[in-house]
């Protein structure tokens, strides 16, 4: 893909470095002080964790790793654990949380849950750089505390993304992180780094060559970059201020953006304007539109193109339309939802990703989602949706019916936040959980972490939703597969709420049954009854959602 389209225009390197978009998009915590993210008090603690044997290298227990974080960077224990739940859940494989998940959950006294996570570990470094990751916010907000220099004021680092900007800055220090306690004293073309730690170092880049994503302690083994950085099969180390000069001479924006994939990428549906107008598969319009917005809605996927860790699903502008998509096009792929208002979207299938920006008043209900559900901007949405891990950032009056198994994270300007636990199911739903190796053993929907936020005068920032406003939501599309239920249990009280709505109308049914009415009556008492029933779509807003899957169902 990068050597085919874009070689004509640029003189494009073998081998392309940027930022992980795990950690730089979704794993930042904006808001949060990092002057604990220090490239000195990270090193230090390193140092301390090599102290603990087992528990503290090369994987920290959260029992240190909270320990120290309290005592030395004056954290609390909501956002010691918030840090690191956050770097568990995005630098370890799904397998292997879901597994500690469903034994956690299994297990009955709380004593040995407690014990549980103390316990549980993460990759020390992977952890510390995680936390000086952090420290990006600083290039956003244009406040430089962690060394003496500048930002760079050229034109050409203006025109660089902010995490691109970052590493160019920072990557000394990074590095320096890294380094080996017996190396302290010596300057970084001297330090060796050694391949462990380089492999370690790889949680924060992505690495592209050969028309594929690959590890970056691999790529500098292979024989012409191993000698550039002076790789000694011996020791098994590299020379630390060569492996720095590889990586920034390696440097590139991340080719993969939503952006360019609704620019370049392959149209799955895009709107047509009114004097070509085509049925299609995939959308349907609900409303009337101006001819100039009807040509925005665009819905493509740069799936034939790129390596399958960045096939990318990219929307934008669907409004006043019920859209749905399932696993031929989604299976697998990251999903990025922007500026749709009015709006009933069904993504049907597992997914890496998924991010909804600057969307209102509309409906996003997904299948499992093996990373993060990433709300920004967002007012008056509806989400229905499984995910790993869910962060929310300046969103407003937006419902969330949930399976996670992470604490939802609530960002600055969030408020009027309504949790509830998940409500709908299709057919396919047991085989995309199964795809994902996804568990819905643990489901912390109402347990969520606001740090950030406090409540003002416009209100909570979060609230359960009372178990009386609870009901079920029915996917009115039929896909293959064995699921006819609910994946996940209930909590009692919205259990028992179920079972109430169920009973009342069944109740009613045998009430009509028993009054024995004669032919003319029960048409008088249908005719009644359908009346109220289209009074009550129109005075909700819900009619125009029905005409609309009516037309959906006669295009299909």
């Amino acid at each position: 893909f990068i050597q085919s389209n874009l070689s004509m225009h640029v003189d494009v390197p073998r081998v392309l470095v940027w930022p992980n978009q795990a950690i730089f998009k979704h794993g930042i915590l904006a808001g949060f002080p990092a002057s604990f993210g220090t490239a000195e008090n990270l090193s230090k603690f390193l140092l301390y964790c090599r102290t603990k044997g087992k528990n503290g290298w090369p994987s920290v227990c959260y029992a240190i790793w909270a320990s120290y974080a309290q005592r030395y960077f004056n954290m609390d224990n909501e956002l010691a654990s918030l840090f690191f739940e956050s770097c568990r859940h995005i630098c370890m494989d799904i397998r292997d949380t879901s597994q500690w998940d469903e034994k956690y959950m299994t297990t009955l006294s709380e004593d040995t849950k407690s014990r549980m996570r103390d316990k549980v570990s993460v990759n020390t470094i992977h952890l510390a750089l995680y936390l000086y990751s952090q420290n990006v916010t600083l290039m956003q907000t244009q406040k430089f505390s962690l060394r003496s220099e500048e930002f760079p004021t050229d034109r050409k680092a203006k025109k660089k993304s902010i995490d691109v900007r970052f590493i160019e800055t920072f990557l000394s220090d990074i590095m320096k992180i890294l380094s080996d306690p017996e190396s302290k004293g010596l300057s970084l073309d001297k330090q060796p780094i050694t391949l462990s730690s380089v492999t370690s170092l790889g949680i924060m880049f992505t690495v592209y060559t050969d028309n594929s994503i690959r590890p970056l302690h691999e790529v500098l083994q292979q024989q012409n970059h191993a000698a550039m950085c002076s790789f000694n099969k011996l020791t098994q180390s590299f020379n630390t201020q060569q492996v720095r000069t590889w990586l920034l001479d390696h440097m590139h924006a991340n080719p993969f953006t939503s952006k360019r994939c609704l620019m370049h990428g392959k149209t799955v549906y895009q709107k047509p304007n009114r004097r070509n107008r085509r049925p299609s598969d995939h959308s349907l319009e609900n409303g009337g539109s101006s001819p100039s917005t009807m040509t925005r809605c665009r819905i493509t996927t740069n799936d034939h193109e790129t390596p399958a860790e960045h096939r990318l699903v990219a929307m934008q502008y669907v409004s006043r339309q019920i859209t749905v998509l399932g696993s031929e096009t989604l299976l697998n792929h990251r999903v990025h939802v922007t500026h749709c208002n009015d709006a009933s979207i069904y993504l049907l299938s597992s997914m890496r990703d998924t991010s909804v920006k600057q969307c209102a008043r509309s409906t996003v209900a997904t299948g499992p989602i093996a990373g993060t559900l990433y709300l920004t901007g967002c007012v008056n949405m509806r989400i229905i949706s499984i995910a790993r891990r869910i962060v929310l950032r300046n969103c407003h009056s937006c419902k969330l019916y949930l399976v996670t198994p992470t604490q939802p994270l609530l960002l600055a300007g969030c408020n009027d936040i309504t949790l509830a636990p998940y409500n709908t199911f299709y057919r396919g739903l047991a085989g995309h959980l199964s795809h994902s190796n996804f568990s819905v053993a643990k489901n912390l929907w109402d347990k969520p972490s606001s740090p950030m936020c406090l409540d003002g005068d416009t209100g909570k920032v979060y609230q359960r939703l009372p178990p009386e406003q609870f009901h079920l939501f029915s996917i009115p599309f039929s896909t293959e597969g064995t699921t006819t239920g609910l994946v996940s249990q209930l909590p009692p009280d919205y259990e028992k709420q179920t079972l109430k709505s169920r009973d009342r109308v069944t109740a009613w049914y045998d009430k009509v049954q028993k009054c024995d009415l004669s032919e003319a009556q029960t048409s008088q008492l249908a005719a009644t009854l359908q009346g109220r029933f289209h009074d009550w779509l129109e005075t909700s807003g819900h009619q125009k959602e029905l005409d609309g899957l009516i037309r959906l169902r006669d295009k299909l």
